[in-house]
């Protein structure tokens, strides 16, 4: 297949684009955005998408700056023919057309279905499965930024996997991949595999082995329930028996027991009412005692308090009178410390003031002598006359003209001079004499003697008297430019401009200087000084002040303040301590009167505590009596004790429990054992009638056999599986000679490339096909995605070069390979190798389309005659928004041509 020529027309920035592709090389140049990735993808949606598709693929190709719905029409060859296509995308409603030299014609879904036969294809691509449209020859459509992308990546249909094992088989010199034996038994195998299997590896539904399994699996369940049923059998004939043992216990063991224990309970419960009043009397004698020894040793407590309050009230009133004798004396040095600081801020003050003073008496000296110098300048410049610079070049300007003028008028003016005459000479009249010389700017009659009369007449016709009127205008424009600045020359000027610049130079530096002194109201500020100064002198007894030094003043001031500061963080801290110390008084006051109640209260209790002790003493029961009670209390309870321990079973929990609960609760179970007792007999019986142990056999035997089903179906599925793993196992182990022809051809195009050796590498999978792409430079081998993004563009360019040699006897032994911008990432050292690698590409008939922003450097794949730039006829250029392109000539016999977008 070989692309012959194309039109673009209302696709994206293209209204109307028509080029011829050269049989071996077509190289298209143009800058960014001049279209040329429009071009590429719209050639190969026309090739392989259905014009009759919609959605984002069609859109991409519709214009938004030229009415009209795409249309594009491409010649090629293919079988020996040639062909025309043309295809209008408009959606639903879009239009395919395919016609040859021979009389085919054909539309629609029947110029689809030929145009994807010559081109290796089934059908085209359909508009809602456009992710296909990348994968239709994306070996030889190389898009821009798609170059450093490994060719061998993807899907197998990305690089025409089948028909280049094809080309590849028959090139071998080796045998082939699989004989039709290998492949008719690898074919059974594989069938019987999916028979049984899906191809995730899970069991395929509806297969013998999916039947087994089932079977198998409902045998298990069938058994489970036989075996469920035995279980429940013998679990219903246990319960029948421990219900027997249960009734047997209550009757015989656990109801006398609980009978005796109610007995003794009764009996314990009316002794304890006899002993509890006298038990009572006895606490409640022994709880006085207590509570009397205890308010003793509370009032002996309290009464040593009381004592300890009273001595540190003593020593507080001692520390109160000496702090407050502290803080009158810091208080007298506090103020004693303020005059003196008082007396220093005032003599600071008074430097200052005077210091201020000074200063301000100077500035106004500077300003006045500054003002002088000013005057003088300015009277300086009075005298001087205004002209500036600009006038200074105008009249310089003006004496240039003049002297132009008047050059040119003496050059085109004759020159007369009489050297030696013996007859009279007059010019125009006049007599000239020897040695008289006249400039001549007009005609001029010329009389020798009394018989010779000649006409002399200056150079430049009618220039001359231009020149003389010129002359006279600029003599005259000078004479009034002089007359208005009074001056005679420009020499005389430019010196008075100078003069005048450096007077105002050195009058605008002393502004500067004038406004650096603080110069505003410098009299009021001395006027308000003068009352300061008298009343600070005054406060210092206004006479006659030794002069003190400033920083000695300083020293001393800052020392009176850590002083001052010193001696009132001791007032405060001694005002603090004397406050703190008056709020405990009132704290410990406020304690001993506390104190003291509760000496009272305590007094008052323990005189109570004695009188009820008296009473209690004077109406004591006989202990005898109550030794004996206690005695046989103890022999019921441990009796007791010892029936509710058997009761439980030696347990704690529980011991003492309430024996009518028990035994009413004993009775309620065995009315409920009772009842259970008819119903396990009942389901004995029901459940022993059908003789579960013989249906369990059977179950038995029918799970086994439907295991034995499935086991050999499982055994019979993974032997197909290991065989078929085997086949391919084997077929890997001759793919890897397999590839050798394919390395062969790219290997080629590597040493065009770089004069290092190189080497490819490459893996073959009958499952995966052709993989793990690598590049051998000296003794490392580089994986494609670690090459750089340039050596990943040249070995994929080499890569695709050598599959289209390998893939063109399949399309009629021609091909067209695409490169869009496809080298950007490559040095320009690389440049001659490329060059020789695609020279090589199309010495082996593979038709070349090169797109790129850089034709220089590819033209040396062109004849020299062949890149000019188009001429255009004058006055007519395409308008801005049309892009369009034509071939320097776009005869088909040419072999190479180029073509630039602009």
């Amino acid at each position: 297949m070989r692309l012959i020529a194309c039109r673009l027309q209302n696709v994206r920035r293209h209204r109307d684009l028509e080029l011829c592709f050269g049989r071996e090389l077509t190289l298209i140049a143009g800058a960014n955005e001049t279209g040329k990735s429009t071009l590429v993808e719209a050639l190969h949606k026309t090739l392989f998408l259905r014009a009759t598709a919609t959605g984002r693929g069609v859109d991409e190709l519709r214009s938004r700056l030229h009415p009209g719905l795409p249309d594009v029409e491409i010649r090629f060859e293919a079988n020996a023919e040639t062909w025309r296509l043309r295809k209008r995308f408009a959606g639903a409603s879009g239009t395919c057309q395919i016609s040859n030299g021979s009389g085919v014609a054909l539309s629609g879904a029947q110029a689809e279905e030929l145009l994807a036969q010559l081109l290796g294809y089934e059908a085209p691509v359909e508009g809602r499965r456009i992710a296909q449209l990348p994968e239709r020859w994306a070996h030889l459509w190389v898009r821009q930024g798609d170059a450093g992308l490994n060719p061998f990546s993807g899907s197998q249909e990305r690089y025409d996997h089948q028909r280049l094992v094809a080309q590849l088989q028959q090139q071998s010199s080796q045998s082939p991949l699989q004989s039709s034996t290998d492949r008719l038994v690898m074919e059974q195998i594989q069938q019987e595999v999916n028979t049984l299997y899906t191809a995730t590896g899970k069991v395929k539904a509806g297969s013998p082995l999916a039947g087994a399994q089932q079977r198998s699996q409902e045998a298990a369940a069938a058994l489970a329930l036989a075996e469920q049923q035995v279980g429940d059998l013998e679990a219903a004939m246990e319960q029948w028996r421990s219900i027997t043992e249960r009734l047997e216990t209550i009757e015989h063991q656990q109801r006398p027991a609980l009978q005796r224990e109610l007995h003794l309970q009764q009996q314990t419960q009316l002794l304890q009412a006899q002993l509890d009043p006298l038990l009572q009397r006895q606490n409640e004698r022994q709880q006085l005692l207590m509570q009397q020894r205890q308010e003793q040793q509370e009032l002996l407590l309290v009464q040593q308090q009381l004592h300890k309050a009273l001595q540190q009230q003593q020593q507080d009133q001692a520390q109160r009178q000496q702090l407050q004798e502290q803080i009158k004396q810091a208080s007298a040095a506090r103020q004693e410390l303020s005059q003196r600081l008082e007396q220093v801020q005032r003599l600071l003050d008074l430097q200052q003031l005077e210091d201020e003073a000074r200063q301000l008496r100077e500035h106004q000296q500077q300003l006045q002598q500054l003002q002088e110098q000013a005057e003088g300048l300015k009277q300086q410049l009075a005298a001087l006359p205004e002209i500036t610079a600009a006038q200074v070049r105008q009249l310089r300007q003006a004496e240039q003209v003049l002297a132009q003028a008047t050059a040119r008028c003496e050059a085109m003016a004759a020159g007369l001079e009489v050297l030696a005459a013996d007859q009279p000479i007059q010019l125009n009249g006049e007599t000239l004499v020897s040695g008289e010389r006249r400039r001549i700017e007009a005609a001029a009659e010329l009389t020798v003697g009394s018989g010779v009369r000649l006409q002399i007449s200056p150079g430049g016709g009618q220039a001359l008297p231009q020149a003389l009127e010129q002359q006279r205008q600029c003599c005259q424009q000078l004479e009034q430019l002089q007359q208005l600045l009074k001056l005679s020359s420009s020499d005389q000027a430019e010196t008075i401009e100078r003069q005048r610049t450096e007077l105002e130079r050195e009058l605008n530096n002393l502004r500067q200087a004038a406004k650096t002194i603080p110069w505003s109201g410098l009299q009021q500020r001395l006027e308000q000084l003068e009352p300061r100064l008298k009343l600070l002198a005054a406060a210092l007894e206004g006479g006659a002040i030794a002069p003190v030094d400033p920083v000695q003043l300083r020293t001393e001031q800052e020392s009176l303040r850590q002083r001052s500061s010193e001696v009132t963080r001791s007032q405060e801290n001694s005002n603090q301590q004397l406050l703190e110390l008056e709020q405990n008084q009132l704290i410990r006051q406020t304690a001993q009167e506390q104190l003291r109640g509760r000496c009272g209260q305590l007094e008052g209790s323990l005189q109570v505590l004695g009188e009820r002790l008296l009473h209690l003493q004077s109406a004591e029961t006989v202990g005898g009596e109550l030794e004996v009670q206690q005695q046989e209390l103890r022999a019921l309870r441990a009796e007791l004790e010892q029936l509710q321990s058997a009761r439980h079973h030696g347990g704690a929990a529980n011991t003492v429990a309430d024996a009518a609960g028990q035994l009413e609760a004993l009775e309620q179970e065995k009315d409920r054992l009772l009842s259970q007792l008819g119903q396990a007999q009942q389901r004995t019986q029901s459940l022993g009638a059908a003789n579960p142990l013989a249906e369990l056999e059977q179950r038995q035997v029918a799970w086994e056999e439907a295991e034995a089903e499935r086991a050999a179906l499982e055994q019979r599925g993974m032997a197909l599986r290991l065989l078929l793993e085997r086949f391919h196992r084997a077929q890997s182990n001759l793919a890897n000679r397999y590839s050798e022809p394919l390395r062969a051809a790219i290997t080629p195009y590597l040493a065009e490339l770089a004069s290092e050796p190189h080497q490819p590498l490459l893996a073959f999978d009958p499952q995966q096909g052709f993989h793990d792409l690598q590049l051998r430079q000296g003794e490392e081998a580089f994986a494609f995605e670690r090459l750089s993004g340039g050596m990943r563009e040249q070995l994929g360019a080499t890569v695709r070069l050598a599959m289209a040699e390998v893939l063109k006897p399949a399309y009629a032994d021609a091909l067209p390979l695409v490169f869009d911008d496809a080298f950007t990432n490559s040095d320009r050292e690389r440049l001659l190798g490329l060059r020789r690698m695609l020279e090589r590409g199309i010495q082996q008939g593979i038709q070349i389309v090169l797109l790129t922003c850089h034709p220089d450097d590819y033209t040396a794949l062109l004849p020299d005659s062949t890149w000019r730039e188009p001429e255009q006829p004058r006055g007519q250029k395409n308008p801005p928004e049309v892009i369009g392109g034509k071939p320097e000539r776009l005869d088909w016999s040419d072999d190479r041509v180029i073509v630039k977008l602009d």
